[in-house]
C-alpha cells in the first residue's frame, strides 16, 4: 500500500471488507483511497464488499481507478446507492457482481442522483457526493500529472497518474532513478537496496523474470539470460486470475493441469500469456465449465502428457461443459503433441464438432469408448457438416456485395447467408453459434430462384472485413450444414472526417492540433489537408469604440483559446488528453461531449469538399495557409499566426484522392505581452495650450486596434499633482491636436485598445511650449500694429487742435525741435516690458 502524509492513496493487491460490525459506509476506513493497482486478487476481485447489516452506502469518493479485477458488493441488505456508481469506468473489462437482498433496495432507496443533466455523468456515490471521472469535467482543472486532485489545489494530486518522485507527480522517472514496479515510484539505488531488491534494466526487481536467474558477482546482485531456463511446477489448478498469473514460471508441471474458470471476462486474455510456456504436463489436463473459452491455443507450447497418474485411473486428457467451445488446440500443437498413456473423454461441448474430436483420437494410446465420447454430447448446437455448396463474393461499391452460389435442386432445402462484421484487431475466429458481443445477421435466400442464387447484401460498413457462410438446413432429414467461412473486405470509399480531440493555442502564434481517426479508416488514410483562415470580424470597424462598452463586445464573442472534445466510440481515445490532460494548455480549456459538425449553425457542410484557401499573409503573419501532411500522424502545430486572432481550422482525412468532409474548428491566439504599443515621432505645444502628437501604430497588434488613449500631463516648475487629460480617438488616426491647460512643458503617451489590452502604452514623450511660427500668428502681430498706429495718429492730432489757438501766425516750430520726441517713443516704452516677457524671444 502507498502512503503518503498519513493518507492511504493507493493499493497495489486488492480490498476486501466484510462482516464489520456497525459500519456504516467503507469511505470512513478509505476516505483517499483513489487507486488499485489489483496486482493480487481476491477470487478475481480488485474491490469485495459483502456480509455488511450496517452498511448503508460504499461512500469511497476518491476512487477512480482499479487496475485489474472486477467488483463484488453481495450481501448489503441495508446499502443504498450501489448500482448508481459507473463501476464499468473504474474497473473496464471487468465483471462485476451487485447484489441486493430480498428486494429491500426499491423499497428504502428511492432519491436518485442529481449531478449532471448528461446521463453518462449523472452518478453518484450518495445523494451529496457525485462520481469523479478521470476522463471527465471533474479532472479537466487537475494538473496533467494527477489522477484526481483536491479542489482547492490543483497541482496536489490524490495519486499520480504515471510516476512518483519524493513526493512529486512526474511523467518519467529522472535519470539515475529505478522504477519500483508495485507502485511506480522513482528510487535511487540505494533505497532499492535498502528494499532487499537491486538494480535490473532500470527497474528495482526482487526476483528475476521469465527467463532470467539471479546471479550474483562481486559488484552486486543481477539477472541474467538463461537460454534453457526451465521451471517444474507442481500441480496447477486454475480458477481465477490469481492462479493463472501464478503458473507464468511454469514449463514442466509434476501433476495434473486443471483449468475451471467460469465466466471471467478478461481471463482469456491472461491465459495466453501466462500459460503459453507451459510444455509438458506429467499427469493429466482436465478443462472443464469455462463458458469464456472458444478455443484451446493458448496452451500453444504443449507438446507431451505422460499420463503418470490418470483421472480416475483411465483419462490423461478432459475437456467436458464447454459451451462455447468450438476448436481445440493449434495446428502446430496438433501436430507435436504426444500422449504416453491413458485415453480421453469429451462430453458436453455443444458447439465441438465430432471431426474435430477426431483428431486427437490418433494420438492416444488407447482409443476411448462409445462412453467416453459421446455422439449426441458434443457438437449438437454446431453445423459440423461441410455444406456442398461454392459462392463468390462481388464487390459493388463501399456499402453493397452480391454473393452468387450454384444452389442443389432440391426444393426441400432451405439457403441462409450468413455474415458478421470482424472487429479490428480481432485475433480469434469466430463461428456463429459461439456467444460472444458480435452479432451474426442473417439473410434467407427465396425459395424460388434459377440456375444461380443472387442475393445482394446492403447496409455495409466501408473499409471492414466481414465473414460469411451459408446454411443448408433439410427439415426432412433434420440435417444442418454449413459452408467453410470466408472473408471480405468492403472498399475504402470516401473516408469520414478525423475528430479534432484538441485545438489549443500553445502560444501568441502556436497552434496545437491533435485528433483521432476513425478505428475502421485508420490503416487506410494515406495524407491529410489542414486549412487555416484568419476570421476577420468586419462589425469590429463599425464600431466607435471611444462611445461602445469593450464588455458587451467580449460577452457577444464566442471563440475562446483551447477546445477539447471527446470523441465518439467509433473513434476511440486519443491519448491521455481525454483524461482530463490536456497536452499543451491547461488552464481554462473546456471539455465536451461529441458533437455532428455539420450540424453546428457556424459551418455550412452542404458541400462534401472544401476549397483549399491557398497562402496568404498579413503583415508577416498568417492571413490563410493550405498544407498538405502526410501519414500516419495525430498532432501538428501551426506556427506564425497573428496575436490573439481568431483562426479557423479546417481538417481534412484523404485516401488517395478521396477525401472526408472537414473537421473544424476555431480558436484564438493567446495575448502577446510585447504588442500593441505605438511610438510617439513629433510633438510640440504653443503658448496658448494647444498640443500637437503625431505617431506610429504598433508594428504587432493583439487582433485589431479598436481606439487609441491619449494621455497629456501639464509639468510646472513647482510640485503640483495634476491628473493627465485624455482624449479617445478612433484607430485609423496616428495625430492628434489638444486643447489643454496653459504650461511651460509637458508629457504625452499613446496608448491602444485592442481585444486584449486597454493599457499598452508608449513611453511618455517630453513636449516643450515654443513660439507658434505659422502665417496666422503674424497677421495677428499685423493688426496689433495697424491697431497701435491707429491710437497714435489719434492721440496726435487731439494734441494738435488744442495748441491751434497758442501758435504764433510765424512758425517757430524749428525752436521746439530739441524739447519734443515723437510720441511713439512714448508708446514704445509702454509695451515694452510686455514685448520682452512674452514668448516670441
Amino acid at each position: 500500500m502507498f502512503k503518503e502524509d498519513n493518507f492511504q492513496f493507493k493499493v497495489t493487491g486488492a480490498v476486501m471488507v466484510y462482516r464489520v460490525s456497525g459500519l456504516e459506509t467503507v469511505g470512513q476506513l478509505f476516505p483517499n483511497l483513489t487507486r488499485i493497482r489489483g496486482q493480487q486478487l481476491n477470487m478475481n476481485y480488485g474491490l469485495s464488499v459483502f456480509d455488511m447489516t450496517s452498511l448503508v452506502e460504499i461512500g469511497l469518493y476518491s476512487l477512480r481507478k482499479i487496475d485489474r479485477g472486477g467488483v463484488i458488493l453481495q450481501y448489503l441488505p441495508q446499502a443504498c446507492y450501489l448500482d448508481t456508481i459507473d463501476w464499468k469506468v473504474i474497473a473496464p473489462r471487468a465483471r462485476h457482481v451487485i447484489g441486493y437482498s430480498d428486494g429491500l433496495y426499491k423499497s428504502s432507496c428511492t432519491r436518485i442522483c442529481t449531478c449532471s443533466r448528461n446521463a453518462t455523468y449523472n452518478h453518484c456515490w450518495n445523494i451529496k457526493m457525485c462520481q469523479l471521472f478521470s476522463d471527465g469535467f471533474e479532472e479537466v482543472r487537475c494538473n496533467e500529472q494527477c489522477l484526481g486532485c483536491r479542489r482547492a489545489d490543483v497541482n496536489e494530486c490524490s495519486t499520480c497518474r504515471h510516476f512518483t518522485y519524493e513526493g512529486t507527480c512526474v511523467p518519467r522517472c529522472p535519470e539515475g532513478t529505478l522504477i519500483l514496479a508495485a507502485n511506480q515510484y522513482c528510487l535511487t539505488e540505494e533505497e532499492c537496496h535498502a528494499l532487499k531488491g537491486w538494480a535490473w534494466n532500470n527497474t528495482c526487481v526482487f526476483e528475476c523474470p521469465v527467463d532470467y536467474i539471479v546471479h550474483n558477482t562481486t559488484s552486486g546482485t543481477t539477472c541474467v539470460y538463461c537460454e534453457k531456463c526451465q521451471k517444474t511446477c507442481q500441480s496447477q489448478k486454475i480458477r481465477s486470475v490469481g492462479a493463472i498469473q501464478a503458473a507464468e514460471r511454469c514449463v514442466y508441471i509434476n501433476g495434473s493441469l486443471e483449468i475451471h474458470i467460469r465466466a471471467i471476462p478478461e481471463a482469456v486474455t491472461d491465459l495466453k500469456v501466462y500459460l503459453s510456456r507451459i510444455q509438458e504436463v506429467s499427469d493429466y489436463v482436465e478443462i472443464y465449465g469455462s463458458l469464456v473459452i472458444t478455443s484451446l491455443d493458448f496452451l500453444s507450447s504443449l507438446h507431451h502428457i505422460k499420463g503418470r497418474n490418470l483421472k480416475h485411473d483411465r483419462y490423461s486428457l478432459l475437456i467436458y461443459d464447454m459451451v462455447n467451445l468450438y476448436t481445440l488446440f493449434s495446428p502446430n500443437v496438433m501436430k507435436n503433441l504426444r500422449i504416453d498413456r491413458g485415453t480421453m473423454k469429451m462430453y458436453d461441448n455443444p458447439l465441438l464438432c465430432m471431426n474435430k474430436v477426431d483428431e486427437l483420437k490418433n494420438l492416444l494410446p488407447e482409443a476411448p469408448t462409445e462412453l467416453d465420447v459421446t455422439q449426441y454430447t458434443n457438437g449438437y448446437s454446431a453445423s459440423c457438416k461441410e455444406a456442398p455448396v461454392d459462392f463468390q463474393v462481388r464487390l459493388l461499391n463501399e456499402t453493397s456485395v452480391v454473393l452468387v452460389f450454384s444452389p442443389k435442386y432440391d426444393r426441400q432445402i432451405h439457403y441462409t447467408v450468413l455474415y458478421v462484421r470482424i472487429p479490428p484487431n480481432l485475433k480469434d475466429s469466430l463461428v456463429p453459434e459461439t456467444c460472444s458481443d458480435f452479432q451474426w445477421l442473417s439473410v434467407s435466400v427465396p425459395s424460388e430462384f434459377g440456375q444461380n442464387g443472387i442475393i445482394q447484401i446492403d447496409s455495409l460498413r466501408p473499409a471492414s472485413t466481414y465473414a460469411i457462410c451459408i446454411e443448408t438446413y433439410n427439415p426432412v432429414h433434420e440435417s444442418l450444414a454449413r459452408t467453410s467461412i470466408i472473408n471480405f473486405t468492403t472498399p475504402v470509399g470516401t473516408p469520414p472526417p478525423p475528430f479534432l480531440v484538441e485545438l489549443v493555442a500553445a502560444s501568441h502564434d502556436v497552434v496545437v492540433l491533435r485528433w483521432v481517426d476513425h478505428i475502421d479508416y485508420r490503416c487506410h488514410i494515406t495524407r491529410y489537408e489542414l486549412d487555416v483562415a484568419l476570421i476577420e470580424h468586419k462589425e469590429i470597424s463599425n464600431i466607435d469604440y471611444c462611445k461602445f462598452k469593450l464588455d458587451d463586445f467580449e460577452e457577444l464573442d464566442g471563440t475562446r483559446h483551447a477546445l477539447v472534445m471527446r470523441p465518439p466510440p467509433e473513434y476511440e481515445k486519443a491519448c491521455e488528453s481525454m483524461c482530463g490532460v490536456l497536452s499543451s494548455f491547461t488552464a481554462g480549456a473546456l471539455v465536451e461531449d461529441f458533437f455532428d459538425v455539420c450540424r453546428s449553425s457556424d459551418f455550412d457542410c452542404s458541400t462534401q469538399k472544401d476549397v483549399p484557401p491557398g497562402n496568404t499573409t498579413l503583415k508577416n503573419y498568417v492571413k490563410t495557409l493550405a498544407l498538405n501532411i502526410s501519414s500516419p500522424k495525430e498532432a501538428f502545430q501551426v506556427a506564425g499566426l497573428a496575436p490573439y486572432r481568431d483562426y479557423r481550422f479546417r481538417l481534412r482525412a484523404c485516401y488517395g484522392l478521396r477525401c472526408s468532409r472537414s473537421a473544424r474548428g476555431v480558436v484564438r491566439t493567446l495575448q502577446y505581452y510585447k504588442a500593441d504599443i505605438p511610438m510617439i515621432t513629433n510633438g510640440y505645444a504653443d503658448n496658448i495650450g494647444n498640443v500637437f502628437i503625431k505617431w506610429d501604430p504598433p508594428d504587432t497588434t493583439n487582433g485589431p486596434i479598436l481606439a487609441y488613449t491619449v494621455e497629456i500631463l501639464p509639468k510646472y516648475t513647482f510640485d503640483l499633482f495634476i491628473l493627465p487629460q485624455t482624449w479617445c480617438v478612433s484607430a485609423n488616426t496616428v495625430s492628434f491636436k489638444g486643447d489643454c491647460v496653459i504650461a511651460p512643458k509637458y508629457t504625452a503617451r499613446i496608448c491602444t485598445k485592442t481585444l486584449a489590452s486597454f493599457n499598452a502604452c508608449s513611453d511618455w514623450y517630453p513636449i516643450a511650449a515654443v513660439p507658434p511660427t505659422s502665417s496666422w500668428y503674424w497677421r495677428i502681430i499685423a493688426i496689433f500694429v495697424v491697431i497701435l498706429a491707429a491710437a497714435f495718429i489719434v492721440i496726435k492730432y487731439k494734441k494738435r487742435k488744442q495748441r491751434e489757438d497758442l501758435v504764433p501766425i510765424v512758425d517757430t516750430s524749428c525752436s521746439f525741435k530739441n524739447e519734443s520726441e515723437p510720441p511713439t517713443s512714448t508708446l514704445v516704452m509702454r509695451y515694452s516690458k510686455s514685448l520682452r516677457e512674452s514668448h516670441l524671444e
